[in-house]
């Protein structure tokens, strides 16, 4: 019996002293993933606003954005449009969550693109916090531009200029459509700082642009019609026109429906600035500009506009001036492929063919220089795409010649899903090996 009563009176055993410790660290742990996730959450959405904002399609977006979440263990999905992007996190405590991104004050911006991109490759090697590669987004879309104000005037000269090379015009067209470029270039800087012209800068833009033609036509003896589209041809949406056919190719038709949209509407808005700016320039000069035959321009000086051009559309896309001869290469490459097919092929095979080149010479830059292909695909996408002919088939139905102006239309159509197949096509010749 004493020896039971003895045994009763023993203390209890102890728990081992480790188990405290165990559930420390299991908090740790708990804790620092659960920073993880809200730093690697915030660096999704800052680094997808500002890719989307400089000119990222909804493709190459969805791409980033899922290696992204994967690398840094963030179980998401998402779904952009050309204003927005969706962000929904799937987490097993709670449900998960959703968030929506308002993205205004698009702008296509090489230079940002690949700073966004280094950044992305420093946060997914682990070079760079995540907290600090969200500060890090902020700072590269808080930086001033790449080139001086003078030289962004000079580029809208240039391009402008050279442009009524490429559409037939002579000297005197390549005159008259560098200056209305260059009034052109002087309302984007004075709209820079001014919200409300700024909205309003492609249709003040064209009528600024046909004004200038038609008053000045005479006094160049040229072209006006040849000169106001050279001088438009940096509002031309064709660029938004293709993003929007790949984006419906390649299964976003939201985003894709949306981009067609929006650059219809904008060539609407065009074709009723140039009308209106070729009714004032009517008034001013007290008459019509007489119809003028250019005079046609040795072949020598097509490649020098490639040049100029080349040159022109880096800087007003704001390439890092270390890949302004990239660009050059990007230019020249589809339109000589474009060119040279010239011969043998139909238009929507050569707009086919050009897409290729481009597309493959983008990818081989992306792949030896480790940089985003998408900065040499805009470039040579540019020279191919048929946004003026789009303009002019406008002007045929606003002319009341409805049914030329509906086959030019379908034309657009055709040879831009051409362009767009090319671009595809490229990717399985030669891939980016890059998301971007």
């Amino acid at each position: 019996m004493s020896d039971a009563s003895g045994a009763a009176q023993q203390p209890e055993a102890q728990p081992p002293e480790s188990q405290p410790l165990d559930d420390a660290a299991r908090e740790a742990a708990e804790h620092a993933a659960a920073l993880r996730e809200r730093h690697g959450a915030a660096f999704v959405e800052k680094l997808g606003g500002a890719l989307h904002r400089y000119g990222a399609p909804a493709n190459r977006l969805d791409d980033v954005l899922v290696l992204l979440s994967q690398e840094l263990g963030l179980k998401a999905s998402f779904f952009s449009l050309p204003s927005a992007i969706f962000y929904t996190y799937d987490r097993p405590v709670d449900g998960g969550f959703a968030r929506l991104q308002r993205v205004f004050g698009h702008e296509l911006d090489l230079s940002k693109l690949a700073r966004l991109d280094r950044l992305f490759n420093r946060a997914l090697d682990g070079d760079l916090p995540l907290e600090h590669a969200t500060d890090e987004v902020d700072r590269i879309t808080a930086a001033p531009p790449p080139y001086p104000t003078l030289i962004t005037w000079l580029a809208f000269v240039i391009v402008s200029g050279s442009a009524a090379r490429f559409f037939g015009g002579g000297v005197a067209e390549m005159y008259l459509a560098a200056a209305a470029g260059a009034a052109l270039g002087a309302l984007y800087l004075f709209s820079a700082t001014r919200a409300n012209l700024r909205r309003l800068f492609e249709p003040a833009g064209a009528l600024l642009v046909s004004l200038c033609t038609s008053v000045l036509a005479l006094r160049f003896g040229a072209s006006s019609d040849v000169a106001t589209l050279a001088g438009l041809i940096v509002l031309v949406p064709g660029f938004s026109l293709t993003i929007g056919a790949t984006e419906l190719a390649l299964h976003h038709p939201v985003s894709g429906m949306t981009r067609l949209a929006g650059a219809g509407m904008t060539l609407l808005m065009l074709s009723m600035g140039v009308l209106f700016g070729r009714q004032l320039g009517e008034l001013v000069a007290g008459s019509a500009p007489l119809p003028v035959v250019p005079i046609a321009l040795p072949g020598w000086t097509e490649a020098a506009a490639l040049l100029v051009s080349g040159l022109g559309l880096g800087v007003l896309f704001r390439a890092e001036r270390r890949d302004l001869p990239f660009t050059v290469m990007a230019v020249m490459v589809p339109y000589l492929g474009f060119k040279l097919g010239a011969q043998e092929f139909g238009l929507e095979t050569r707009i086919f063919l050009g897409g290729l080149l481009s597309g493959i010479f983008a990818n081989l830059y992306a792949r030896v220089l480790d940089r985003p292909a998408l900065a040499m695909r805009l470039p040579g996408v540019l020279i191919l795409v048929p946004g003026a002919t789009s303009f002019v088939s406008l002007g045929q139905i606003a002319a009341g010649d409805s049914a030329e102006g509906i086959a030019t239309l379908f034309r657009v159509g055709m040879t831009i899903i051409a362009l767009v197949t090319g671009l595809l096509v490229a990717n399985v010749v030669l891939s980016p090996r890059k998301a971007l």
